[in-house]
């Protein structure tokens, strides 16, 4: 028996997973959702910072692309997946297909025994769960727990808010947490008022990814942008011509891709390790420290909260992920 095929997609920046980890349950949903948050234009946050323009974005190899290809806004050489080609998107809704057949998405957590999470910092040890665990995404629930998804933001409905730049729906597949960059350190969170959120200090992944199965028979699948508003024929998916993309396996046993939602700049640093060491250096070549991570602000614009509440991740990722129907109680 031939083995399954595989697509993989990996989603960095401003990302958010709805719904988070089902809490006490058995990690398994019938649907899930990446939600991409809007930002048109630079703005400040409480911090006084700039939060610079992020775009949600495709970035494919173009050795999977089949059919015609449609032009690309930015096109880079990936270190590890050669010629790939970047697509800006708006105002869509992306759906794949076909879905994969076993239809439920899976949260992977890590229950081999004696290995440890609420109590753990960072994974890399034998008593550590791994690194893939899901419950290394930042849950939203941990420093905001009376917070909940804005109606206008629900992903499932056929009207989405214009908060909402872009959403991808999952109907199948193990989601998990990645570490691209190895050396990380243990996050806090602040907020601009109040101060720091006492009981939180821990690693957070960059990354979170999907992995979908298919049988060994499958040629291609469809990446296909859909309308998000309801008034489409204002507000139309943008950013891919013909509004789809086909990808092919061909002699390849896994299609890779990421997905996000970030400056224009940043998503162009995908195609190199070094934007694990990207940071501002002075004149003496020494690091310059960042304090905080103001682009995770947009990760609050989704939820229906006070703007005084916005407790920012101390120097720390992106990704994240939000259960608006759960307990305020309940977390990952």
């Amino acid at each position: 028996m031939l083995p399954d095929k595989i697509l993989r997609i990996t989603f960095n920046g401003i990302s958010t997973l709805f719904p988070g980890l089902p809490p006490g349950g058995d990690g398994t949903v019938k649907k899930a959702f990446v939600l991409m948050a809007a930002n048109r234009k630079p703005r400040r946050n409480q911090w006084k910072a700039i939060i610079e323009e992020h775009s949600p974005f495709v970035y494919v190899p173009v050795s999977v692309l089949s059919g015609w290809i449609p032009p690309a806004a930015d096109s880079v050489e990936d270190e590890h997946m050669g010629a790939c080609n970047i697509y800006f998107i708006n105002d869509a809704r992306v759906v794949i297909e076909p879905p994969p057949p076993k239809q439920q998405v899976v949260y992977f957590t890590d229950n081999r025994a004696g290995r440890e999470f609420e109590d753990a910092e960072r994974p890399g040890s034998d008593d550590v769960v791994s690194e893939h665990d899901v419950r290394w995404l930042m849950d939203v629930r941990k420093v905001a727990p009376h917070a909940r998804l804005k109606k206008s933001a629900n992903p499932a409905a056929k009207d989405v808010g214009a908060e909402v730049a872009a959403v991808v729906e999952l109907d199948g597949g193990t989601i998990k947490a990645n570490f691209p960059c190895k050396s990380v350190q243990p996050k806090t969170f602040k907020d601009a008022r109040k101060g720091q959120v006492k009981g939180f200090k821990r690693v957070l992944a960059s990354e979170f990814l999907i992995e979908m199965r298919y049988p060994a028979r499958t040629q291609s699948v469809t990446l296909r942008l859909k309308p998000l508003r309801a008034d489409s024929h204002k507000n139309p998916p943008s950013g891919i011509g013909g509004d789809e993309l086909i990808l092919r396996w061909g002699d390849k046993a896994a299609i890779d891709i990421r997905m996000g939602n970030d400056p224009k700049a940043e998503a162009r640093s995908l195609r190199s390790s070094r934007r694990c060491d990207a940071r501002t250096r002075d004149a003496n070549g020494a690091p310059v420290a960042i304090p905080r991570d103001d682009d995770f602000e947009l990760h609050y614009d989704l939820l229906d909260m006070s703007n005084s509440g916005r407790p920012l991740p101390e120097n720390g990722p992106h990704q994240t992920q939000f259960d608006g129907c759960s307990p305020a109680s309940t977390g990952g």
